[in-house]
């Protein structure tokens, strides 16, 4: 018991004051319940922060079923109700489940050209050069990095290199031969390799031949009047033996028959050969010296017959020799040997070059450079001469089948129904539709450009790395809108720069996937039924043969004709 605390003089009314009961201990059910407590609070914070990382690391997959759970529902789901539905070969986007009203083929917004008809569920055909079409939404394009570019005219050079040794103009190589036998008497050139002007003495040989000639001239002579045909048959006779016009005249002259003939040089060079020493007797015909020019040489080289393309008579190369670092020879080709080594695989080249100083000896290895533009080669050259001709075609046929295809659409001519004539800027086009002539209207100067792949400055050109090879032929995706890519048939030329010359399939102003077209390729093959059910057109996956192609099927790109089925995203 507590005892009361005495007042010591304060208020007389106030309360006692009591202690304070001590705690109760918790017992062990308590403690228990207290650590569950804990251990349930700790682990509630470890699964919110694992939640957080799981959506974290999973948020691309979020975010792809996202995309898939709101998209819009597929053709086949909103119009079940009829057999056939219209669409729209060349934007894939506009599909009609019904005729206008009349029962009118409707037609595309966009291009303004009937709907092709099929039935629900069956593969859209491709249009003409067209092997594949996806549609990616704007989240899927930025996520795999696809870039595009619009495909232009530039000027792209091919380089050729080719090793090959120096050799001697045959043109300037002469061998001197006598005409007369005879005994060298004196050698002014008395050895090998002596370099000789024009008209240099080489050698003295005593004839008794041309003595006995130079006689009968002298005699002729002296005959009288009667006596001209005679001179002129010694005078002959002289000039058969190798006696110059002005050697005969110094003769007649001074009235005395030589007996010692003067071998002279006919050009200058170097005398690569001297097959007589002084004394040797000589026989008519026997070769005495072998003189060559080089001023001008000769390079002989070897080219891969893959190469043959870029080889023209008559353009201009440059050459280089490991003696002269540095220095270059100007030159130009002037034959190409009419056949291919079998064996090697490689066909001979002939370069000829200006040799100043007489630097480029005969037997040295060089090299040749062969720079060529690329629209000098064919079948560009005859492409341009083509579209000279076009300008200057009457006859509308002729016209129809210079152009081939429509410049707003790139659509083969005839491919829609007859081709409509248009003038723009004072030159006369054909077009696919009637749907084209506003475009044309608006933008003459672009569409026009469209027509020619090549020019007198460069050619279309394509990036290398939108070029998908699958081996049987090559694809380049161009983007027709947004996010639509078509898989196109092309042919190319050679490579340049990191840029392939455009022979046909492409047109300028084609957008291209420039960057990430293996994914576009790889979407096509793993994921056919992207397109349709992106833009809610009915139609299931390819079966790998297309069906034919409808009458307005639109030649997207002027190429080789492909398969329209296989890898196809229809849309």
């Amino acid at each position: 018991m507590t005892e009361p605390v005495p007042n010591t003089g304060g208020d007389q009314n106030q309360a006692p004051i009591e202690s304070t009961p001590p705690p109760r201990r918790r017992g062990v059910l308590g403690t228990l319940w207290f650590v569950v407590k804990a251990i349930e609070i700790r682990l509630r914070f470890i699964a919110v922060l694992v939640g957080i990382g799981l959506v974290i690391g999973y948020w691309d997959t979020l975010r792809n079923y996202w995309d898939k759970w709101t998209r819009p529902a597929t053709g086949a789901a909103v119009s079940l109700s009829a057999d056939n539905e219209f669409y729209c070969p060349m934007h894939p986007s506009v599909v009609r489940d019904k005729p206008d009203a009349g029962g009118a083929v409707p037609k595309c917004p966009i291009c303004g050209m009937p709907l092709s008809k099929r039935k629900k569920g069956e593969a859209a055909a491709l249009p003409e050069g067209i092997v594949s079409r996806v549609q990616l939404s704007p989240y899927r394009v930025q996520l795999a990095g696809i870039r595009t570019e619009e495909i232009e005219l530039q000027p792209l050079t091919v380089d050729l290199r080719a090793v090959g040794y120096v050799a001697v103009d045959e043109r300037k190589l002469s061998r001197i031969v006598i005409r007369a036998a005879g005994y060298v008497e004196k050698l002014y050139v008395n050895e090998s390799f002596a370099e000789v002007t024009p008209g240099e003495p080489l050698a003295e040989i005593y004839s008794p031949e041309l003595y006995s000639a130079a006689q009968e001239l002298l005699i002729a002579r002296g005959g009288g009047a009667g006596s001209a045909s005679l001179v002129q048959i010694a005078r002959e006779k002289l000039k058969l033996l190798g006696v110059a016009d002005k050697e005969i005249e110094e003769i007649e002259r001074s009235g005395q028959a030589p007996q010692r003939l003067v071998i002279r040089s006919p050009h200058g060079g170097h005398v690569f050969e001297k097959r007589i020493i002084e004394g040797d007797q000589v026989t008519a015909g026997q070769m005495l010296f072998e003189v060559a020019d080089l001023s001008t040489i000769w390079i002989e080289a070897e080219v891969y017959e893959k190469d043959a393309g870029l080889l023209r008579k008559g353009q201009a190369v440059d050459a280089a020799v490991e003696a002269y670092p540095g220095q270059v020879f100007a030159g130009r080709l002037s034959l190409i040997h009419p056949h291919v080594e079998t064996a090697t695989r490689t066909m001979r080249v002939r370069f000829e070059l200006d040799n100043p100083g007489h630097a480029l000896r005969p037997g040295m290895f060089a090299t040749v450079h062969l720079s060529t533009p690329v629209q000098e080669l064919e079948p560009f050259r005859s492409e341009l001469a083509t579209q000279q001709a076009l300008t200057q075609a009457t006859d509308e046929a002729a016209l129809i089948a210079m152009q081939e295809v429509c410049p707003v659409t790139g659509a083969k001519l005839g491919s829609m129904g007859a081709p409509l004539r248009a003038t723009a800027n004072g030159q006369t086009v054909f077009l696919c539709c009637a749907g084209c002539e506003g475009k044309l209207a608006d933008r003459p100067d672009y569409y026009l450009s469209r027509l020619s792949r090549v020019s007198e400055r460069g050619v279309l050109s394509v990036p290398e790395q939108s070029v998908i090879d699958t081996g049987t032929q090559k694809v380049v995706y161009i983007e027709r809108e947004p996010g639509l890519f078509e898989g196109v048939a092309v042919t190319l030329g050679p490579r340049s720069g990191g840029y392939y010359a455009v022979i046909d399939g492409l047109l300028p102003g084609d957008r291209v996937a420039a960057a990430g077209a293996f994914l576009v390729d790889a979407e096509t093959r793993l994921n056919p039924t992207a397109a349709a059910a992106y833009f809610g057109a009915s139609g299931g996956p390819s079966s790998g043969t297309g069906a034919p192609a409808h009458e307005h099927s639109p030649a997207a790109a002027n190429g080789p004709k492909a398969a329209t089925g296989g890898i196809d995203a229809k849309a």
